[in-house]
């Protein structure tokens, strides 16, 4: 079976009788370690449900993967969290300004075949969020100095040693207030929030957050969610 939460962080964490493959598709961004990505690709291209079971109870449901759910137990569905971030910043007066900014941005992250994660941006700045593993210090030096040279910046900064957090949940996307209840409870459990994120689908909202905060942050927001 699937559950809400990794049970190496949570006793007896919520089962999930139902998901979508979108629902999975995040979660396993965030380490949510079920079923690798590319496992599901077949059946997500051809709608064909999967229905994981446990081998040491073969009588339990388990856990369906759908298209599309036809049950909601819940507003959020799972919660995950990832370790190993980088986040560079950047910021310049009138940047918002000037047409192709971004563009020129992730065109040196593509000349040094760095892939990015996020991109949350104000007026005048720009946050580019990295996996630490494709940016070793090297490739760190040469990105930091193109961007400065070539974009003519006021600031720049990078920041290692940040976690991902997400909650994930189809229901969310028809739910008010699930981002602030979130962020009060980590907030209430004294934890700083560096960046938060929601996809466009808005089954989904990250935190960048410390990465000594992550399983802890995983544990107050499925407190949350789940046991309240």
């Amino acid at each position: 079976s699937v559950y809400a939460v990794n049970p190496a962080l949570v006793r007896n964490p919520h089962p999930v009788s139902e998901i979508t493959y979108d629902e999975m598709r995040e979660l396993a961004y965030a380490g949510f370690s079920v079923l690798h990505e590319e496992a599901l690709a077949p059946a997500f291209r051809h709608d064909i449900p999967v229905n994981i079971r446990n081998t040491n109870n073969p009588t339990a449901q388990g856990t369906m993967i759908v298209r599309h759910r036809a049950n909601f137990e819940g507003t959020v569905t799972g919660i995950a969290g990832a370790k190993g971030f980088s986040m560079i910043t950047m910021s310049r007066y009138l940047m918002n300004r000037e047409v192709g900014f971004a563009l020129k941005v992730l065109k040196i992250l593509a000349d040094e075949e760095i892939p990015f994660e996020h991109m949350p941006s104000g007026i005048d700045s720009i946050s580019i969020v990295i996996r630490r593993d494709v940016f070793p210090p090297e490739k760190e030096k040469k990105v930091l100095d193109r961007l400065q040279a070539e974009l003519g910046l006021d600031r720049i900064s990078v920041e290692h040693g940040l976690a991902i957090v997400m909650i994930v949940g189809e229901a969310m996307a028809r739910t008010v207030g699930v981002t602030a209840r979130a962020a009060s409870a980590l907030a209430k459990a004294g934890v700083n929030l560096e960046i938060i994120n929601q996809g466009a689908s808005e089954i989904s909202v990250m935190f960048g957050i410390r990465e000594e905060y992550c399983n802890y942050a995983v544990k107050e927001l499925y407190k949350e969610f789940f046991l309240k």
